[in-house]
């Protein structure tokens, strides 16, 4: 009998600079890390360890679409999960915005 699992995203950070990499953590719905799945953006990909970790850089601005998806095995199938991250031009542009005094 196949078991059936979700997979889950967690990104360290939704919003970073370009070319700063992130940590990219797939776990499953029972919250334990899944070791060799793929995770993808339209350009990049990386594979998860035992830690079901892996690491991404973003050297474009934009918005990215990140999808973990691995294969099923004999017990196990897992369903994909997708998260979004947002990559600026530089570091400034992260910074909270504070309206100057103006006298």
């Amino acid at each position: 009998m196949r078991v059936t699992r979700k997979l889950r995203i967690d990104v360290e950070r939704r919003e970073l600079a370009a070319g700063t990499a992130i940590t990219v953590r797939v776990r499953d719905n029972r919250r334990q890390p899944v070791e060799g799945a793929v995770v993808t953006t339209e350009t990049k990909s990386a594979r998860t360890d035992e830690r079901g970790l892996c690491r991404l850089r973003f050297d474009s601005p934009g918005f990215w679409k990140l999808t973990a998806a691995k294969s099923p095995s004999e017990r196990v199938a897992y369903e994909p999960a997708s998260a979004l991250v947002r990559v600026v031009p530089n570091a400034t542009a992260l910074r909270p915005y504070r309206p100057t005094r103006s006298r």
